[in-house]
């Protein structure tokens, strides 16, 4: 008797009689046999309301349990069919395993848990199960925290839109988050403005009568997307990539002086003139990209250098900097300010006789509106970003994912709330008797 009651404190068991226990040293297992109490017989798996049964006949029937040491655990019940008012015919609910489960809700959690931090080849070995059945457990979970994940469209006032890859072959996820509560509402595979319709598809009026801000890039198939469904909401131009299209402006005009200079070489050496030096051909190769490209506050002191030297050898190159400076200067400026000094960087820059720059200013004007949006509402995509770096580090961490639809799931749980509902079994508080 003592050797039950160990046994169903261990399994966490409480509610069922332990009839007989044997172990099978040649596979490692151990099998329970045990029957449930007579409140927990004949309930329906799906609302857990008593029904009547079906029919007498029995099946035996084995659910996996978390290992004690070495060994695996099975836990065996003879469990009839019953017949539900309202959800037709199943077999009887058993209190220690979820609804069309073969394994009992302890080992789900912890597999579950484990899953959420570590590869999906590791979770095999550790509890040892096949590579697919990880997967589907991790499924089961995630549907019964959130059965519909459309819920998590409710009462959404600021979103973000971007896309990120996640396998080689210019395969993309399209990503939306919820920038209040900091969360994924939705992903998908793809990209494009088919992809991202599917999403408002799934908005009620309702729901797109509420988004007032929206956040993402400079790509036009999310503006005109966002434009046709949102027309009221507020597009904010994310700041980054504004910096960033001068940060390419910057680099597109030192690779036109670079060919320049290895143009002015060769007509040096036809008239057999003297050469260029090293040092000054480094001054418009790698060397002047980084120190280009940085801000002026996280120079190193050679790169320092190496601006003051291309400040006296290419004065255009150099006024690119300040033009690429410029620009990020211009959001740093007082709210009531910006406007004015945007629009005095796009006449310094159409003036600049520099056409990456010129070409720069005509692109900029086109987004003026979304970018002013961008500093009145103090919205950015930053958020999207560091989401798209955690998807990185859960594709990074499971070396790659066979399974679009498990790397879906896992987003989905990672990147919200969920996460922190799914716990080891030893972390759940609530026994099977209190169920």
């Amino acid at each position: 008797m003592a050797n039950k009651n160990l046994l169903k404190t261990i399994l966490n068991v409480n509610c069922v009689k332990i009839k007989n226990w044997k172990i099978d040293l040649s596979k490692s297992t151990i099998y329970i046999h045990v029957d449930m109490t007579k409140g927990q017989k004949r309930r329906c798996p799906v609302c857990g309301k008593k029904c009547k049964g079906y029919d007498s006949t029995t099946e035996l029937r084995q659910w996996r349990s978390l290992d004690l040491g070495p060994f695996k655990v099975f836990l065996m019940c003879d469990v009839k069919r019953i017949n539900c008012k309202e959800h037709g015919v199943h077999t009887e609910q058993v209190p220690w395993a979820y609804h069309k489960s073969r394994f009992t809700k302890d080992f789900e959690n912890q597999l579950a848990y484990l899953t959420l931090y570590m590869s999906k080849s590791d979770v095999k070995k550790i509890v040892r199960v096949s590579w697919s059945t990880v997967g589907d457990v991790f499924t089961r979970a995630r549907k019964r925290l959130e059965p519909d994940s459309r819920v998590r469209f409710d009462n959404l006032t600021q979103i973000g839109i971007d896309e990120t890859s996640y396998k080689k072959g210019h395969k993309y996820l399209t990503v939306i988050i919820d920038h209040v509560k900091n969360q994924i509402i939705w992903v998908k595979e793809g990209t494009g403005k088919e992809v991202l319709q599917s999403f408002f598809d799934e908005l009620s009026d309702a729901q797109k009568a509420t988004i007032k801000h929206v956040s993402g890039d400079g790509a036009g198939w999310i503006i005109d997307t966002v434009k046709e469904n949102l027309p009221d909401a507020a597009y904010c131009l994310d700041p980054f990539h504004t910096v960033q299209w001068a940060i390419e402006a910057m680099d597109k005009l030192r690779k036109e002086e670079w060919h320049k200079a290895i143009v002015k070489e060769k007509e040096a050496q036809n008239r057999k003139e003297k050469k260029i030096s090293k040092t000054e051909k480094e001054k418009v190769g790698k060397a002047a990209k980084y120190a280009l490209g940085k801000n002026p506050e996280n120079l190193t002191e050679y790169q320092s250098s190496c601006l003051d030297s291309i400040k006296e050898i290419y004065p255009r190159m150099f006024r690119g900097y300040q033009l690429k400076e410029g620009l990020r200067a211009v959001f740093r400026a007082e709210d009531d300010k910006v406007e004015t000094e945007l629009n005095r960087w796009l006449s310094w820059a159409c003036r600049s006789k520099l056409e990456p720059f010129v070409e720069l200013s005509r692109k900029i004007r086109r987004h003026k509106s979304l970018i002013l949006d961008t500093i009145k509402y103090k919205i950015s995509n930053s958020r999207v970003e560091s989401m798209n770096n955690r998807i990185k580090v859960l594709i990074r961490k499971s070396y790659g994912f066979r399974n679009i639809d498990n790397l879906k799931d896992l987003i989905m749980v990672s990147c919200s709330g969920l996460r922190n509902q799914i716990k080891m079994p030893y972390d759940i508080k609530l026994r099977m008797n209190d169920m």
